[in-house]
């Protein structure tokens, strides 16, 4: 069996697809309102969590950890995760720290976890000073796609996780940009996905190559918290990104800004957000990705070509800043 499987029907073989690994015990963290919209597998006690930023702190992990002990999970066991990237970060990073390590399966229920969150194998929490410096690389065992789920997502949430898409049509070029925010979402999402796992197949800790699916995320991140995380994660990261198309123009010559101005807008996401400049910067004080103090921003060259750089000049950025804020 392929460790992804993409189809819809793939959320009913959820139980199929843990019973396949022989665990010997089975642990299950969903989602609420998926579990209430969807139901949820009966074969393992579950534990039921809110999504959201909000959930990716030390106390959810905690429960999570509890709820794996309450179950009698065994290094041989299953932990299965069901829900947005906010709860596959948290039941993935239990998953790398219970009893050193168990395996995991993934269930993404949203449009940004099916394109993006879900692979990959980052796992992790916030800190109060930034997003995500607390995790490990985990591979889930299995990642079980229903496109199906994206039904009933919020409009909201689907022009979230469409921010992701574009992203991943930046890096790769072709004609999915687009497509982005014009064709029905179910219809890309392997399509999508399969950039980052091939990327991520080539540089699993990022080491090199995978840094650029960080596109768009350095002043994402920063605006998230800025914020208190009041925007989406993948608002933040339109953000992000065209705030990283702006440095482009200024510091690479990138001459196609406003295609991915368009297909953003096209995908219902923010052009502008209220925020503090201010709050930004000190944000992007504490960003993990920081070397020798200096940080590193990834940037498209041209559709296809994006390259990371050490060298943008903070006038640059200041601009960048200036054009996403109101």
């Amino acid at each position: 069996m392929n460790v992804e499987v993409f189809a819809e029907g793939a959320y009913a073989a959820v139980g199929d697809i843990v019973h396949a690994l022989k665990p010997t015990s089975v642990a299950i963290v969903a989602d609420r309102e998926v579990a209430r919209l969807h139901g949820v597998p009966r074969a393992a006690p579950v534990l039921m969590i809110d999504g959201g930023e909000q959930v990716k702190q030390i106390d959810a992990w905690r429960r999570v950890l509890d709820h794996c002990v309450a179950c009698g999970l065994e290094r041989g066991g299953v932990l299965v995760a069901i829900g947005g990237g906010t709860v596959l970060d948290v039941v993935g990073f239990a998953a790398a720290t219970y009893l050193r390590g168990v395996r995991w399966v993934a269930v993404p229920t949203t449009l940004l976890a099916q394109v993006d969150a879900a692979f990959g194998g980052k796992t992790g929490l916030d800190h109060t000073t930034a997003k995500n410096l607390i995790g490990a690389f985990w591979q889930p065992a299995r990642i079980a796609v229903d496109t199906a789920l994206l039904k009933t997502l919020p409009e909201r949430e689907v022009q979230g996780g469409w921010a992701e898409v574009v992203k991943h049509a930046v890096i790769a070029g072709g004609d999915l940009l687009e497509r982005c925010g014009a064709v029905d979402p179910a219809s890309i999402v392997e399509e999508a996905a399969r950039i980052k796992l091939d990327i991520v197949a080539r540089d699993p800790r990022e080491a090199d190559e995978r840094r650029l699916l960080n596109l768009g995320h350095t002043l994402g991140h920063a605006i998230e918290r800025a914020v208190d995380y009041e925007l989406h994660h993948g608002e933040a990261v339109a953000l992000g990104l065209r705030a990283a198309c702006v440095i482009a123009e200024l510091h690479a010559d990138f001459a196609d800004r406003e295609r991915i101005d368009a297909a953003l807008t096209r995908c219902g996401l923010p052009a502008h957000t209220a925020v503090d400049p201010a709050k930004v910067r000190e944000a992007l004080r504490h960003d993990k990705k920081r070397r020798d103090r200096r940080l590193r921003w990834v940037l498209p060259v041209a559709l296809g070509d994006v390259r990371v750089f050490d060298d943008v000049p903070d006038a640059f950025v200041k601009q960048a800043l200036a054009a996403v804020s109101k």
